[in-house]
């Protein structure tokens, strides 16, 4: 096999699941069966996500060092992993350094000690601490002055949830970089995503993703709130989850379709009728004094469209008042 370059990984924990999954120990018994080359690892961070990468790592039998600035918490880590307590120690000599840090502040203070960035040059960074996409190409730049490689990236999963069929993680940069570490960056998430060479393409991807999860889950427990204040048991609400989860695919498949042809004609439901039943909805959390302030939310940016003069198109209308605040 083709020896692997040098890499350094930033872990993020992002992502939500319904089941705890089963992890994939016999998968990676089989792996190792199959020959599948080993990597010398480093994890920095020892945090949940951390400790769940670096367990990962270990158990696909990569050779993994650990590093946190709480030593004891590097030590707690186990699962076959080697504790430093110095973090050149810990890069040094490392095919793979894996940093799950809380922020890019937190890592770029990292990484900015020079005896740090000396030891990581001519490796790969792939940086999966949570942050935007100007976050990613600040690190670039830094990657750039340094001599080092570079991915973004982002993990849709819980720290329980690595390494096994339900986590997915995004990758940026070059496509040639995550090429070379693909086979190893797979004991993290099977579903390792390459997104764009665009570096910021992975963190524009993560957030999107989660703006429908987060504004999705509220809708979801505002709409349970309504039921329960109008003396309806929510469980009513939640036993027809299939038709509102039916209703926001149909409606995706045909924006896709609507935002790429620049065309938001149709004969399902105009904007107008959806702002009436926006209405509706505001009424009753009035009425039921629950919160309106969500729903209001909702009307206010219906409405915005209406203004516009796009209240004969279809829903996915509002998108063109989206692009400018």
């Amino acid at each position: 096999m083709v020896s692997r370059p040098r890499g350094i990984v930033v872990g993020r924990c992002r992502g939500v699941c319904a089941l705890i999954p089963r992890h994939r120990s016999q998968d990676r018994a089989c792996s190792k069966q199959q020959g599948i080359e080993m990597t010398k690892l480093a994890v920095i961070g020892s945090g949940l996500m951390g400790t769940s990468l670096a367990r990962a790592f270990a158990a696909a039998g990569h050779d993994v060092a650990v590093w946190n600035r709480t030593p004891s918490k590097a030590k707690a880590v186990g699962g076959g992993t080697a504790a430093f307590e110095n973090l050149v120690e810990a890069v040094s000599g490392r095919e793979l350094v894996v940093i799950s840090v809380s922020t890019y502040a937190a890592s770029a203070e990292l990484l900015s000690s020079q005896a740090v960035a000396s030891a990581l040059a001519g490796k790969t960074v792939v940086q999966l601490t949570s942050g935007s996409p100007a976050d990613a190409r600040s690190g670039l730049e830094w990657a750039r002055a340094y001599g080092v490689d570079y991915l973004d990236a982002a993990i849709l999963a819980f720290p329980a949830f690595v390494a096994t069929d339900y986590a997915t993680v995004f990758y940026a940069g070059s496509r040639a970089v995550f090429d070379r570490h693909l086979e190893t960056l797979q004991a993290i998430a099977r579903n390792s995503v390459f997104v764009d060479e665009k570096i910021g393409s992975a963190a524009t991807l993560d957030c999107a993703i989660l703006e429908a999860f987060y504004g999705g889950s509220l809708a979801v427990l505002h709409a349970a709130a309504m039921c329960q204040a109008e003396g309806l048991d929510p469980k009513a609400f939640f036993a027809q989850k299939n038709s509102f989860l039916g209703l926001i695919s149909v409606t995706a498949d045909a924006a896709q379709g609507m935002i790429e042809n620049n065309d938001f004609t149709g004969q399902q439901c105009s904007l107008n009728t959806h702002v009436a039943a926006l209405e509706h909805i505001v009424r009753l959390s009035t009425d039921a004094r629950i919160s309106s302030r969500f729903p209001r939310e909702l009307l206010e940016n219906y409405r915005r469209a209406l203004g516009a003069g796009l209240g004969e198109q279809e829903l996915p209308a509002v998108f063109r008042t989206l692009k400018q605040d």
